[in-house]
């Protein structure tokens, strides 16, 4: 099987590490071809890798199982990640649009997303942006491009993590010799793609990812993200009071 002809990614949970291969039919249903799993209890707390040679030990273990399966080798693979430490925040950029009225650009639009992400955080990092509204002089609007005013703020909610949580786990990778596929992906961003219909996000819902050692949760409305954040609290507190 050629390498082209799926798509590889690894979840890294609190108490294992999951990694599936797929590909999507051309009716665009999803075919499973392979997943595997190992155990991860004595190199993950709470969703961040703190040890990252047992972390990379790990990962060579799942990709070498999936590769068995496969019977291929997996050339880079999508990488999911959450922890504790991963929560939303919300940030405004604003920008003049001319000294008179004029419509706002494209390209204006990208320069406020550009700021927005290269906005300084001590001690953490911006996984993922998901822009919200804008403001155009006193008016939000969904899309500001073509929309005439003086002033433009754009309104995002960031998705930050301490800068540890993704500088580990890049390096448990780069031990592995596994490359990273595109950025990190937030689990659960990913999971609500996959799990939550057009009609849910709209209207407004709740989704929450229970986890071992930490739940995710996850507000939708008027089809966007509003709030992420992750307790530290998860099934194994549940087992251990029983």
């Amino acid at each position: 099987m050629a390498t082209t002809e799926f798509i590889a990614a690894i979840e890294l949970g609190s108490s294992k590490i999951s990694a599936i291969a797929g590909k999507k039919n051309s009716d665009g249903s999803i075919e499973v071809l392979a997943h595997a799993r190992v155990e991860a209890p004595s190199f993950m707390h709470k969703g961040v890798v703190f040890n990252i040679d047992k972390a990379a030990a790990a990962l060579t273990s799942v990709i070498g199982k999936l590769e068995e399966q496969l019977r291929t080798s997996v050339a880079q693979v999508y990488v999911g990640i959450g922890g504790q430490s991963l929560h939303s925040l919300k940030s405004t950029v604003s920008r003049s649009v001319g000294e008179e009225e004029s419509t706002v650009s494209q390209s204006l639009v990208d320069a406020l997303y550009d700021e927005n992400r290269e906005t300084p955080l001590a001690d953490f990092v911006i996984l993922d942006v998901v822009p919200q509204e804008f403001k155009v002089d006193h008016t939000l609007h969904a899309d500001p491009v073509g929309v005439t005013g003086h002033h433009v703020t754009g309104q995002y909610l960031n998705l930050v993590a301490r800068t540890s949580l993704k500088k580990n786990v890049e390096m448990a990778f780069a031990q592995a010799h596994i490359q990273i596929a595109d950025d990190l992906l937030v689990t659960a961003v990913a999971e609500a793609k996959a799990i939550l219909s057009q009609t849910e996000i709209r209207q407004g819902c709740t989704l929450v990812d229970f986890g071992s050692d930490t739940t995710t949760v996850s507000i939708y409305k008027n089809n966007l993200l509003r709030h992420l954040c992750v307790l530290p609290i998860g099934s194994n507190n549940i087992t251990r009071d029983l």
